[in-house]
């Protein structure tokens, strides 16, 4: 595309690409374009709406993306199951990536793959005059090889058949992000909850290990301060952590502390 394409850069990838790491946060329940600002004003870099556990329509999900690209950030769009309703919708929505959920083959990713990215890598349905490119016309040949790439495709590791599968699953093309989902994975691999197990601290950094080798970004969601700054420090490139309602929930417990100990000092 010309330097004046419609088409939004992904920062997150750029930033990748540039050697950088980057810090993001799930929305799980807010609806507020408003929150992403916030978010923005934090520091995050990309936000996560989770739609495989929250509630979000369509409509928010477009207000949610374009308030996150203005204000800077990379959206992506967690679905709630891999087929092309959700998927393409996201997407055609607005976000710049998707994360799909409990990925354990590499068929999996190929399938994935092809309904994410437009002809000729995949089968997506061309549908360019939306949000997402401005509502501008231009050649159509152009704006899908921007779109196709702008958008990101993140991969959860969340089960014991995706650690089993790592390395197939990794190296399949089109795969920019390989997320551990560390609740989900312990649960799958017998010790739920564990994160400190000898078991899940092999597997997430089998997950490290696997995308260096295939040049890509190991990835984990922990909501444990410590244990994301931990794992930030062993190589994961993108770390998301906690999510907006924690975030404020924890806000709010400093606040009430702080203030109910000097009532009672």
């Amino acid at each position: 595309m010309s330097n004046n394409s419609p088409i939004p850069a992904n920062r997150i990838k750029q930033a990748l690409r540039e050697g950088k790491s980057v810090v993001g946060t799930m929305i799980v329940e807010m609806r507020q374009p408003s929150v992403v600002q916030l978010l923005a004003n934090a520091g995050f870099e990309f936000v996560i709406i989770d739609n495989e556990h929250g509630a979000f329509n369509l409509e928010t999900i477009a207000d949610l993306t374009r308030t996150a690209i203005y204000v800077g950030l990379t959206p992506f769009v967690r679905v709630p199951d891999l087929t092309y309703a959700h998927i393409a919708q996201s997407l055609d929505a607005g976000a710049q990536g998707i994360m799909a959920p409990r990925i354990s083959t590499a068929q999996q990713v190929r399938e994935v793959v092809q309904i994410m990215k437009y002809p000729p890598v995949g089968l997506r349905g061309s549908a360019l005059s939306r949000g997402y490119t401005q509502f501008k016309g231009g050649s159509v040949v152009e704006a899908m090889a921007a779109v196709n790439e702008a958008t990101m495709l993140i991969v959860q590791i969340e089960t014991r058949g995706a650690i089993e599968n790592l390395e197939e699953i990794v190296a399949t093309p089109g795969v920019d992000i390989a997320l551990v989902g560390p609740n989900d994975l312990s649960i799958s691999l017998g010790v739920p909850d564990q994160q400190n197990h000898p078991e899940m601290q092999a597997a997430i950094q089998k997950v490290i290990d696997t995308c260096q080798r295939h040049n890509v970004y190991p990835a984990i969601h922990m909501t444990n301060l410590d244990l994301a700054t931990h794992w930030a420090r062993q190589g994961m490139r993108v770390v998301s952590s906690s999510a907006e309602i924690s975030l404020m929930v924890s806000g709010g417990l400093q606040v009430t502390k702080a203030i109910g100990d000097a009532f009672g000092s």
